[in-house]
């Protein structure tokens, strides 16, 4: 997992009620921009926040003003990027021309809203304010007469005007009579940074694999593809297959061949075990402990003669993800595709899937009173956890790869 942080100040409207937020870029330890690349600044911004945090968690519902540079707006990024409740502010020092205005306009047809920041009217500047839906003027940057110009100007139009830098409760309410409709300041709250996580992109990747591995109805010739695709994969799962214990005449010298020898299940709970212990620093006891939890789920799945037997051991299986990645289990399953049912157990430890895990976790703590599935009698529920148990003690695990 990785930190992601984001500034956050509030804007209000003229009833005192949250209208949105400004998103400003932050770094760990740090309560300002300490950043002077705007394109790296704004595009960091975007990322955390619509794809790796997501807006509806940092803007509650509300709009999510983000600052853009000149490279931003007339490049492409931003027509892959949802437009509701975005506010596109233009920053003051971005090159007013032809290809600038058709291009806000081009954004405005895609439900972007956009405000002007920091705005000082000018000639060259005056052609953007038909395109604007808010105008930001910086309260203390325009003297008492420049900042009575610029409302009796702009008013004239639809665009709502946003007060920035208000920072006393005198300021507020003389700005409020002069007819500013939105207002963002010190006076109100100072930018909190908000931190949230995102998964690095090779722990997704592990546990895309995961979640294809166990899919129960993932074929020979899927799963060996899937296996063929990681170069450290494929030599591990030779190895395995190679191994004295399964005292073959041949080498298996191909991942088909691998699969074969193992068995499809087999292989499907290594390379689970793999993507594991690539996860970070998990210990071979943990890895071990998830394998048998998985294990009897599966076990106990089959006796109750319950669909997807599979489906259970993967639940058993990532009953340990919050541990080996750190974090919350919301935040370590937010971008596994799960069941309905799967995540339940892992999130709640509802359902039948959160029955059989609750069963184990009642297992391994000697809970006995607690250990109870479906309709099946406290002798065969010992039994899948023995057989789990005496499996699990079975594997040489080896995670070198």
């Amino acid at each position: 997992m990785e930190a992601v942080f984001i500034g956050r100040q509030p804007i209000l409207d003229r009833e005192g009620k949250l209208y949105g937020y400004e998103l400003l870029h932050r770094r760990p330890g740090a309560d300002r921009v300490i950043d002077s690349d705007g394109d790296r600044m704004t595009s960091e911004v975007l990322l955390n926040a619509v794809l790796e945090v997501g807006l509806p968690e940092i803007a509650n519902g509300h709009r999510a003003f983000i600052n853009v540079t000149g490279n931003i707006l007339t490049g492409r990024p931003l027509d892959t990027f949802p437009s509701d409740r975005i506010v596109l502010e233009v920053l003051e020092d971005v090159r007013v021309d032809v290809a600038l205005v058709e291009r806000l306009r081009t954004l405005r047809s895609r439900h972007f809203e956009i405000a002007l920041d920091d705005f000082v009217c000018s000639p060259e500047r005056q052609c953007l304010v038909g395109i604007a839906d808010i105008i930001k003027l910086d309260v203390l940057a325009l003297d008492e007469t420049e900042l009575e110009r610029h409302v009796q100007i702009l008013k004239r139009g639809r665009v709502k005007l946003l007060a920035e830098k208000v920072e006393s409760q005198a300021t507020y309410a003389r700005l409020k009579s002069m007819g500013f409709d939105l207002f963002q300041g010190y006076y109100f709250a100072r930018p909190e940074t908000y931190q949230g996580h995102r998964i690095l992109p090779n722990k997704l990747i592990l546990m895309d694999l995961l979640v294809r591995v166990n899919d129960p109805n993932i074929s020979s010739d899927a799963l060996s593809a899937i296996i063929r695709g990681d170069v450290a994969l494929s030599v591990t799962v030779l190895r395995w297959a190679n191994a004295p214990l399964h005292g073959l005449r041949q080498p298996a010298t191909t991942v088909e061949r691998a699969i074969i020898v193992l068995g499809l299940q087999t292989i499907r709970n290594w390379v689970s075990l793999l993507a594991l212990a690539r996860m970070g620093t998990t210990t071979t006891e943990l890895l071990t402990l998830l394998l048998v939890r998985a294990r009897t789920c599966e076990l106990l799945a089959t006796s109750a003669r319950r669909p997807d037997a599979a489906g259970y051991f993967t639940v058993g299986l990532l009953s340990g993800l919050d541990v080996i990645l750190r974090v919350d289990m919301t935040i370590a399953l937010a971008r596994v595709p799960l069941s309905a049912e799967q995540r339940s157990a892992l999130l709640m430890r509802s359902g039948d899937h959160g029955d059989a895990l609750n069963t184990v976790v009642a297992l391994e703590t000697g809970d006995l009173a607690a250990a109870h599935f479906a309709a099946l009698g406290d002798d065969r529920i010992a039994d899948c956890y023995l057989a789990a148990l005496a499996w699990g003690d079975s594997l040489n695990i080896g995670l070198a790869a």
